[in-house]
């Protein structure tokens, strides 16, 4: 029969993303010290994943055939609001950038997402890259 893995990938960040997402988005928007737009009141939650954390768990349960057939979140289980995130940004950057709130966006904007990623944790057999040092890492190749 056919084996089939499904991994459910949660939000990525890393090197090569378009800045139309959050983490790019902001980091470039600290470094050149502008200002930071958030919509609404930035109480949205998120969970960020390192693109190093995501491959080394995607290789290991493609190269593992005792994980064929089931299911993987693959993401980090912390969750972070816009403004704590923003927070993490100008810590690392030591940007004077100011916060500038726009409204809420129109069409809404996830409150919360926060897989259970205990089984990518299991496959990893150590702790995800905490926020604060994939987002070093990510300007560190910024600056290269």
């Amino acid at each position: 029969g056919l084996d089939y893995t499904i991994f459910r990938f949660f939000n990525t960040y890393g090197p090569q993303q378009s800045k139309d997402f959050v983490i790019p988005k902001l980091l470039h928007q600290a470094l050149h010290n502008e200002d930071i737009t958030i919509y609404g009141d930035g109480l949205q939650s998120r969970t960020f994943c390192y693109i190093d954390d995501n491959i080394e768990a995607s290789y290991r349960i493609f190269s593992d055939d005792s994980l064929k057939n089931e299911v993987f979140n693959i993401g980090s289980d912390l969750v972070y609001n816009i403004k704590e995130l923003v927070d993490v940004i100008l810590k690392v950057t030591g940007s004077n950038s100011q916060i500038i709130h726009l409204p809420a966006l129109e069409e809404g904007d996830m409150t919360r997402r926060q897989p259970d990623n205990s089984k990518m944790k299991a496959v990893l057999n150590r702790e995800l890259i905490p926020l604060e040092n994939g987002i070093v890492k990510l300007m560190e190749h910024l600056k290269k």
